[in-house]
């Protein structure tokens, strides 16, 4: 149930700088249930593996650069699932998180999220017991711009009762706040530079207009975007009707465009490339 105890709450979490949400690399917990972990040393290549044990059978593997390891209750019931994060190494990518539940009386992935250049956060937002993901999507990373001013989109996944989905309509104030944050550096462009740095004003401004989408408010933002901010910049009004519809299509399928299953016993799957 979403209470308005429980919205408070979750608005006092978002509302804390994103370090609240950091946490120290999580360690590779030695069991889980009936499972065993095991991770190897990195080898030469820069690799490292996961295995994951029934005994002594080896259920899943999992490689990457570097691979982490932690529960998180994200369904009701049954033992918190295990969130195995693969990072490929390489500039601004790769991270890769692959949940996996034993609840079902076996061994089994519910999801596979590529978080791209983010990670994710863990957040109990409706105080139910259970964890939401609270998703950075870097979808519009370079669109128009260099990565460093690029906007990110933040959408929440949670347990629907049957699969992890799209729950951000219920929290529609986690997009409204990362909005709120975007237009004030556009603002504070406007106001406080005589010529503000053009990729950073564009940034800021898709970036609001982005995560309003997300919040149900996209005509709200547009028709701000349109009365404030045009006045002030006639580049940003020329740049706008070129690049609007990119904008609106940046949002479509987030976040479930970067969710999958993956029930194969080896991750990579020999057929994908190396993460």
């Amino acid at each position: 149930m979403h209470t308005l105890n429980a919205r408070a709450l979750a608005l006092g979490l978002l509302l804390a700088p994103v370090s609240a949400f950091a946490q120290d690399a999580p360690q590779v917990p030695k069991a889980w249930g009936r499972y065993t972990l095991s991770l190897g040393a990195q080898t030469k290549d820069y690799t490292q593996t996961l295995r994951i044990l029934d005994g002594s059978r080896v259920v899943q593997t999992v490689t990457g650069n570097s691979v982490s390891a932690e529960v998180q209750p994200l369904r009701p019931g049954g033992l918190p699932e295990l969130v195995v994060s693969a990072y490929s190494g390489g500039a601004h990518c790769c991270t890769t998180d692959l949940i996996y539940t034993q609840d079902n009386g076996r061994f089994e992935n519910i999801g596979v999220l590529d978080m791209g250049n983010y990670g994710v956060n863990f957040a109990d937002l409706n105080a139910d017991g259970t964890k939401e993901l609270v998703v950075y999507s870097d979808t519009l990373a370079y669109y128009d711009w260099s990565y460093a001013a690029s906007p990110a989109l933040k959408t929440v996944l949670g347990w629907d009762g049957l699969r992890l989905a799209d729950q951000t309509r219920f929290y529609s104030y986690v997009p409204t706040q990362e909005a709120a944050r975007n237009l004030k550096d556009a603002q504070d462009l406007l106001s406080k530079e005589s010529s503000p740095d053009f990729d950073s004003l564009k940034s800021a401004v898709s970036g609001y207009f982005g995560n309003m989408i997300l919040a149900g408010q996209g005509k709200q933002g547009e028709a701000f975007i349109t009365a404030q901010l045009f006045p002030k910049s006639a580049a940003l009004k020329s740049w706008w009707p070129l690049h609007r519809n990119d904008l609106i299509g940046a949002t479509y399928g987030q976040p479930e465009a970067r969710l999958s299953i993956d029930s194969s016993a080896v991750w990579p799957s020999p057929d994908q490339d190396s993460p």
